[in-house]
């Protein structure tokens, strides 16, 4: 009897029996493996693997910095929430989770009953193993400084190797293009890896360049620096290969051609070699659609030293109805903030991303979770602030010193592109056009110094 009125006395005072602490094997694997393990396993970005109990006991109390402060999973919009595919949070009670096992040593469990871990992607490509694989011809001597490099490298590419049937499928009706449904590039060297972008030469212009300016690659910033250049794909440092809904190219391939890698490698101050190459993946059904591209940017970067809030702002009106499917951000060091939005025709208004703490190493591709329409007229709006302040510890010069646009990582940019669909056909061409004045209007912010620099001149003169 008084054990039943000790019972009812604690049920009514609100003391209640403590949560058991949490193990391996029960709830921290099941956790480590939803979240983290895309980047830590052996082969990708991360720089240790977090895929055995032993991996992630040693380092409880440090994941447990990390999970607290946000630092990880590495997912930068703050909002919209829950728009986006593969969003990466962990909810406060997941958080608390690892805080209470690591606080009690990290304690296994029955690991007999442990989850197996997630399956080893193919060679360690994302996606799979591609339809095609392209390397570059021969290893490059990356130079020590003190500037960045920024180089082209032209690679020939065969596709004997893919089989007939992957061909036909991704071969667009009444042409010699084929559609690609992904892309994924590996740098050899992430040490001196800043981005890359592949683009398509079915000319053959690059090669003729390259073998003019003496071989294994030429210098070029900005454009690939030939005029039949094709854009495949880009890989910045974060950035998640993923598919889209079937049926739609993210971007083409002719049959024949070059491809190049255009490769902005970062000053180590000692020299470097890389021999990256790309992974290529062709769509497996008739192409309904091409994915463009609207483009948001500003070359009107001046930011004075100590200025935590230099502001820029950039606009653009969409040409005709589209879906929008992917909205891709871009700054560099001192980036901070990243805010987009559309007004709609109707003045109604809708926010399409926020960022509130940008970090340079994870400049993902962002894929909506539902794609949805884009109105004729509709105008997108973009924000970016950057912080040139002693409080940004990704400051590259302690003290600040004033930053303006430029190639290095220690200069600055800001951009955002939204992948669209066009719903009607007949209006797919307006979107190259409006790419295309854009490009021209934001090349013309720039000096005609800073356009010779930049070997952008051309760019105005088409």
């Amino acid at each position: 009897m008084k054990s039943g009125l000790l019972i009812l006395f604690l049920f009514w005072s609100g003391v209640q029996a403590a949560d058991p602490v949490p193990t391996w094997s029960a709830d921290i694997a099941p956790l480590i493996y939803r979240n983290c393990v895309e980047c830590h396993r052996p082969g990708q970005v991360a720089p240790f693997s977090l895929l055995s109990y032993k991996d992630v006991a040693k380092r409880a109390k440090f994941i447990t910095k990390a999970v607290k402060a946000h630092y990880m999973p590495p997912w930068l919009p703050d909002g919209p929430r829950g728009a986006f595919l593969d969003e990466r949070h962990l909810s406060p009670s997941e958080v608390d989770q690892l805080v209470r096992w690591a606080a009690a040593g990290a304690p296994a469990g029955d690991l007999a009953q442990a989850p197996v871990p997630p399956p080893e992607t193919a060679d360690g490509w994302t996606l799979g193993k591609p339809d095609l694989i392209v390397r570059m011809d021969q290893p490059f001597s990356v130079p020590p400084g003190p500037s960045d490099t920024f180089r082209v490298f032209p690679v020939p590419y065969s596709l004997a190797s893919v089989p007939a049937e992957v061909l036909a499928r991704a071969r667009i009706a009444d042409s010699n293009v084929l559609g690609v449904a992904a892309i994924e590039f590996r740098p050899g060297n992430r040490r001196v890896f800043h981005h890359a972008a592949v683009w398509v030469d079915p000319s053959g212009e690059a090669r003729k360049r390259e073998i003019a300016e003496g071989g294994n690659g030429y210098e070029s910033f900005g454009s690939p620096g030939f005029s039949s250049a094709v854009l495949l794909g880009i890989r910045v440092p974060g950035m998640t290969p993923r598919f889209l809904p079937h049926g739609i190219a993210a971007s083409v391939m002719p049959i024949n051609g070059d491809l190049a890698f255009q490769i902005h490698y970062r000053a180590t101050g000692k020299t470097e070699t890389d021999q990256s190459e790309v992974g290529i993946y062709f769509v497996r059904e008739p192409v309904r659609r091409i994915m463009d591209t609207v483009a948001l940017r500003s070359f009107k970067l001046d930011i004075p030293a100590g200025d935590a809030t230099f502001t820029v702002e950039d606009s653009t009106e969409i040409p005709a109805d589209c879906a929008l499917m992917t909205i891709w951000p871009h700054m560099h060091l001192l980036g901070r903030e990243v805010h987009v939005t559309v007004v709609n025709p109707d003045g109604s208004v809708r926010p399409l991303l926020d960022i509130s703490r940008w970090n340079f190493k994870w400049q993902d591709r962002y894929v909506y979770r539902e794609p949805f329409i884009l109105p004729k007229g509709a105008r997108i709006h973009c924000r970016w602030v950057f912080d040139n302040s002693d409080a940004n510890p990704s400051n590259p010069f302690s003290p600040p010193r004033p930053v303006q646009f430029g190639p290095d990582a220690t200069d600055e940019m800001c951009a955002v592109d939204l992948g669209v669909i066009p719903i009607n056909l007949a209006d797919a061409p307006l979107f190259p056009e409006a790419l295309e004045k854009k490009i021209r209007e934001k090349v013309g912010e720039l000096s005609p110094a800073q356009r010779a620099r930049h070997n952008w001149n051309e760019a105005l003169e088409r």
